[in-house]
């Protein structure tokens, strides 16, 4: 064993990298160090920082000798596994960066960590919300704890990289997995082919799918290779005749009442297009071949119904969504990136899907300025029912505004109406759909607020009295201009199936409706 805790930072080299050459960048200098493997770096640059000069001009001037310096190293060590062979990459300082892109496992150090600490031992995690828009976030704890605190959802949470205690003391006290394992150990030159296999060892271990078999349930795609072998299958797909899983979203939350319409190009006479449809897109590419830097250069411009301006625009492989099957695994494009999802857990979240109960009520087609003209319009021709849109009741702290719902039936139907969109746009749909639901049967305070807009029809006996689920369903029901059967992105599925589950707990039934366009 070392005899000084040495901070590292350990990258694994992918299986198919076979040899230096396949994983060094070239022009590198390197010595080869007996026994051990490569050592990689180059003579460090000493140089005097930018902001001495920017901030201070030439008031300091040589007063100070105040310099900085890069370093980098790298030592790549190979290890017998089996009757193969594997790298490991030791990185010091900015050493990574002697890597060709795409050679590591990308989920070797968050795979050591989760097989190494104790499910209650958690410092802190980054994660993704693929939920909604795709948000990043760093999570810390001033103790320990489980995943269940800091507020993982792990069916539409992303965790990319995990801290926590060692229940292994040859791996330090404190470790950080995310692609590369962050260590502080007794581990130097004298002891690092021994260390290494078990680091391997740990890597190959099943042991967290006792505590934390979830996380394999999404992953995102960080292997450049497997990223341009998805975007060629893209690339092919939209070059053929057959789109069914392929289709087009706004990114972002958009408010509707506010949207006049797409356009492929901010000129002010440029064509206009009601919603977002793939067809409309790949017209624009005049017959010339659909390239990948074609669909990340065409942008998407919205145009402001108040203004006639463009209010904002995305590139369109970000507004693209897509469900591959490659080798028997399923894949999302979903905004801009690539997520592998897990055999049965898409196979689970489809088949849920499929089977999800269709709304009874006859909602009329769409053929309307905006869901605002559409749900003033609905009680016109389906009898017993209010329209509750932009009814908006203030409740609970943070000046909090509520919608109920869009449209109130008499049957006890409590419809929520929303353009068809990304996953962001839908997840909110149904979180509106369970927040109002919610109050609705917990909160008499609300109820109250909520008899104070309701038509003499609608009104509540008794606010004060707790409803009876039962007696309601939750009708979400979106606007879509395609022809198809209704078909929404991966993770919107996922949070409908959530939105029901949380919905049916309650007692309430809960149902989806397509709206079509008028002929």
């Amino acid at each position: 064993m070392g005899e000084k805790t040495n901070k590292m930072t350990v990258f694994l080299v992918s299986e198919d990298a076979k040899d230096v050459d396949n994983i060094i960048e070239p022009g590198v200098q390197e010595i080869k160090i007996d026994g051990i493997g490569n050592f990689f770096s180059a003579d460090s640059s000493v140089y005097q920082p930018d902001w001495v000069e920017d901030f201070f001009g030439d008031h300091i001037g040589d007063k100070f000798r105040i310099r900085t310096a890069s370093s980098r190293g790298l030592l790549l060590v190979p290890i017998e596994d089996g009757s193969a062979k594997r790298f490991f990459a030791v990185s010091f300082g900015h050493g990574r960066h002697y890597l060709r892109e795409g050679v590591i496992d990308d989920r070797f150090g968050l795979k050591v960590v989760l097989n190494t600490v104790e499910r209650n031992s958690l410092r802190s995690i980054d994660k993704t919300a693929l939920g909604s828009l795709p948000k990043q976030s760093r999570e810390q704890m001033s103790g320990e704890g489980e995943f269940a605190n800091f507020g993982v959802d792990i069916e539409q949470d992303l965790v990319n990289s995990v801290t926590g205690r060692s229940k292994d003391k040859r791996l330090g006290n404190v470790i950080t997995g995310k692609d590369a394992l962050s260590l502080s150990a007794k581990v130097d030159l004298s002891n690092i082919k021994e260390f290494l296999p078990f680091l391997l060892d740990r890597f190959n271990s099943k042991d967290y799918e006792a505590e934390f078999d979830w996380i394999d349930q999404i992953k995102d795609v960080r292997n450049a290779k497997l990223a341009a072998k998805l975007d060629a299958w893209l690339l092919v797909t939209l070059r053929s005749t057959d789109h069914s899983k392929v289709w087009m979203a706004p990114p972002a939350v958009l408010d509707w009442v506010d949207v006049r319409g797409f356009t492929y190009s901010s000129a002010k006479k440029a064509t206009m297009f009601e919603d977002m449809m793939l067809a409309d897109l790949l017209v624009q590419f005049h017959g010339h071949e659909i390239s990948l830097e074609g669909l990340r250069a065409k942008r998407v411009f919205l145009r402001s119904a108040k203004s006639d301006a463009v209010s904002a625009s995305w590139g369109a492989y970000r507004c693209l969504y897509a469900e591959a099957e490659i080798d028997g695994t399923t894949y999302i494009l979903n905004n801009g990136r690539w997520y592998e999802i897990a055999k049965g857990f898409a196979a689970q979240v489809l088949k849920e899907f499929k089977a999800f109960p269709a709304a009874t009520i006859n909602l009329p087609n769409y053929n309307h300025a905006n869901e605002g003209a559409y749900n003033l319009a609905v009680p016109a021709v389906l009898d017993g029912s209010v329209c509750l849109d932009e009814q908006l009741i203030s409740h609970g702290g943070g000046r909090s505004k509520i919608e109920f719902c869009d449209i109130k039936t008499g049957g006890g139907e409590l419809v929520h109406v929303k353009h068809y969109g990304g996953s962001a746009q839908l997840s909110h749909l149904f979180n509106q759909g369970v927040v109002s639901a919610e109050l609705y049967l917990q909160d008499p305070e609300f109820r109250a607020k909520l008899n104070n807009i309701l038509p003499e029809a609608h009104k509540l006996a008794d606010p004060s009295a707790k409803p009876n689920p039962a007696d309601h369903e939750v009708v979400f029901a979106i606007i879509s201009q395609s022809k198809n059967a209704l078909e929404i992105p991966f993770f919107s599925k996922v949070s409908l199936r959530n939105a029901r589950r949380r919905l049916m707990a309650y007692g309430y039934k809960v149902s989806v409706a397509k709206i079509g366009h008028a002929a």
